[in-house]
C-alpha cells in the first residue's frame, strides 16, 4: 500500500458523526423523485435512497384509495379545476399535500422535511388553505414575525388571499405587507389584544385558582402577605369573529404572556367536528424543531396539546436537528407506536445515533409521515 493509499485510509478512519451525516446529501446517496402528480411544473429532484422506495409505495397507496392523486389534492383543497391547482403547485408539491391529507384523514401529522428550493410555504400555505375550505382553524407557528409576509405572498400565490388572519404578535414587524410593501394587515395593540380573547378577573392569591394559575404558567405563587390578591386572566375558547386563521411566532408561546398560549390551548381542548364556532385547531409548525425542546415552554407545552389538534405539518429541513425534539414529532406520527416514554425516547435516539436517525425516517416515509427532497 501507498504512502498516498495509507493517508486516505487514516482519513476514512478519522470522520466524525457531522461528516457522516454529510453523507446523506451527497448525490452518491440520492435517487430522482419521480412525481406522482402529473403538474406540468417539475423541479426534477432527488430523494434520500433510503426513503425512496417507501413514499412511492406511500403515494401508490393514495392512488389506490383515492385515484388520480391530482383530482384528490384538488377537491380537497376546493379548486375549481386542476389547471388552478396546477397554477400555484408544482408535481413535487401536490404529492407532499396529498400525504398530508391522507395523514389529515387519520388525525395524523406529516413532517416535509425538503430543502431550501422545493418550496415548503406553498405546501404549508396549501395546508391552511385546506383548513380554512373545511371549517378548521389553521394555526400558523414560525420563528419570525416577518415571515407571515412571506407565508401570505404563498396563499396568494396559491389563490387563497382572500384570509383574515388573527395575528398573535404585536410588534411592527408581524405586519403583513404585499409585494409592493403596502401593509395589508396589521396586529391588534397589546392591550386590545388582551380586551378581545381574554378578561381579568381578581381573586385571594392562596385561592385554588390562583395556585393552579401558577401551576400551569410554571410561576411561585407571590406572599399574600404582600400580594394579597391575583389578577388571573380567564380566555375565550374560540377564535373572535371575522378571523379564520392564527399567525403566531413559537416566543408567543415560550415567553410572551401566558394567557395567548392559555387561549390557543383552550381552543385546542375545545374543538368539535362540525362545529361552527368550537372549531377544531390545525397545526402548521414551520422550522419545526425549533418547537421541540424538551424542556423548554414550548416543547412542553406542545407535547400536550399536539394530541388533541385534528392534523399537524411539520416543516424543517433539519426536522431530525436534536434527539430532544423527537418525542415532539411523536405526538402526531407513527413514532409514537414504539410505546416508549418520550425521556427514554430521547435516550434512544442518543444512543442509536445516525443508523437509529434512518430506520426512523425509513419507518415515517412507509408511513406516509416523512417526505425529503
Amino acid at each position: 500500500m501507498s504512502n498516498q493509499e495509507l493517508e486516505i485510509e487514516q482519513a476514512d478512519f478519522k470522520q466524525d458523526a457531522e461528516e457522516v451525516a454529510k453523507l446523506a446529501t451527497q448525490e452518491s446517496a440520492l435517487v430522482e423523485y419521480v412525481p406522482k402528480s402529473k403538474a406540468p411544473y417539475r423541479m426534477n429532484t432527488l430523494i434520500p435512497r433510503n426513503m425512496a422506495f417507501e413514499v412511492q409505495k406511500s403515494l401508490n397507496s393514495i392512488v389506490k384509495s383515492k385515484g388520480n392523486i391530482d383530482n384528490y389534492v384538488r377537491n380537497q383543497l376546493k379548486y375549481e379545476s386542476t389547471k388552478q391547482l396546477w397554477n400555484g403547485l408544482g408535481a413535487e408539491q401536490v404529492d407532499a399535500v396529498g400525504l398530508y391529507l391522507k395523514q389529515f384523514e387519520n388525525e395524523q401529522g406529516i413532517i416535509i422535511a425538503d430543502q431550501t428550493g422545493i418550496g415548503k410555504g406553498r405546501q404549508a400555505a396549501a395546508v391552511i388553505r385546506h383548513a380554512v375550505m373545511n371549517d378548521y382553524i389553521p394555526v400558523f407557528f414560525t420563528k419570525k414575525p416577518d415571515l407571515f409576509t412571506d407565508m401570505y405572498r404563498d396563499l396568494k400565490a396559491i389563490g387563497f388571499e382572500n384570509i383574515r388572519p388573527f395575528i398573535v404578535n404585536t410588534d411592527t414587524n408581524a405586519k403583513i405587507k404585499d409585494a409592493d410593501g403596502n401593509v395589508i394587515f396589521s396586529p391588534l395593540s397589546s392591550s386590545a389584544q388582551a380586551d378581545l380573547i381574554s378578561n381579568e378577573i381578581e381573586f385571594p392569591t392562596e385561592s385554588p385558582e390562583s395556585i393552579e394559575y401558577h401551576k400551569k404558567i410554571g410561576k411561585k405563587l407571590p406572599d399574600p402577605d404582600k400580594v394579597p390578591t391575583i389578577k388571573i386572566p380567564l380566555t375565550l375558547d374560540h377564535l373572535p369573529l371575522g378571523y379564520d386563521m392564527i399567525f403566531a411566532t413559537y416566543s408567543q408561546v415560550q415567553s410572551a404572556h401566558p394567557y395567548k398560549r392559555m387561549w390557543i390551548e383552550k381552543m385546542v381542548n375545545n374543538g368539535i367536528d362540525g362545529s361552527k364556532k368550537y372549531k377544531k385547531l390545525i397545526f402548521i409548525l414551520d422550522e419545526s424543531h425549533m418547537a421541540g425542546g424538551f424542556d423548554s415552554i414550548i416543547g412542553t407545552w406542545m407535547r400536550e396539546v399536539l394530541p388533541q389538534t385534528k392534523a399537524c405539518c411539520f416543516l424543517s429541513a433539519t426536522f431530525a436537528k436534536y434527539p430532544e425534539v423527537m418525542p415532539f414529532y411523536a405526538k402526531k406520527t407513527a413514532i409514537a407506536e414504539t410505546g416508549l416514554t418520550d425521556s427514554n425516547f430521547v435516550r434512544s435516539m442518543t444512543s442509536g445515533g445516525l443508523a437509529l436517525q434512518e430506520i426512523v425516517a425509513s419507518n415515517l416515509s412507509e408511513s406516509g409521515q416523512l417526505i425529503r427532497r
